[in-house]
């Protein structure tokens, strides 16, 4: 009988790039949940809070393109952000055709707590609570990254050059 191997025992013997895909994988999940569980949020509905709380009012177009997505598809999100009390939809006084999002208290306060989750760079394991191997992750990602992002970076930056204060997490939606 050959004998069992073990879940850690098959990740110890996966080739690095899978092991990348899989945590990227599991820390998405884990994340959702938490944004879920604890304030009620989606990915996309947090980088809708993100970009709102750094650029301000906008409108429904606006915020679509800094998300990557089609206004219809952002339709879905500002629905559900509203109903859940994190922004208003409000028509523009000069053109009533133009629906300006704003973020409400509590999408304002949501907003300020993961921008500061995000900036505490807590250690996520035991691992990179060590700064020598958290460098070397460091180094590794950043060289991923932008190796492999197909000008994707040098986009994103672009769209973040036109703010004063680029905010984490707001990637595409």
């Amino acid at each position: 009988m050959e004998p069992l191997v073990t879940f850690p025992d098959m990740l110890r013997h996966a080739p690095l790039g899978r092991l990348l895909a899989i945590a990227g994988h599991v820390v998405e999940q884990h994340w959702g949940r938490y944004l879920a569980e604890h304030h009620g949020l989606t990915s996309a509905g947090m980088r809708v809070l993100f970009i709102l709380s750094r650029i301000g009012d906008s409108t429904h177009r606006e915020v679509a393109e800094r998300c990557f997505v089609r206004p219809a598809t952002l339709t879905g999100i500002v629905d559900t952000l509203e109903r859940d009390g994190f922004v208003e939809r409000r028509r523009d006084g000069a053109d009533r055709r133009t629906v300006q999002l704003t973020l409400t208290d509590k999408g304002r306060r949501h907003a300020e707590q993961l921008t500061e989750l995000i900036h505490s760079d807590r250690p996520l394991t035991s691992v990179d609570a060590d700064p020598a191997k958290k460098a070397v992750i460091r180094e590794f990602l950043t060289e991923l990254i932008t190796s492999m992002s197909d000008g994707e970076v040098g986009r994103l930056n672009q769209h973040q050059d036109s703010a004063t204060d680029p905010t984490p997490g707001s990637r595409p939606c």
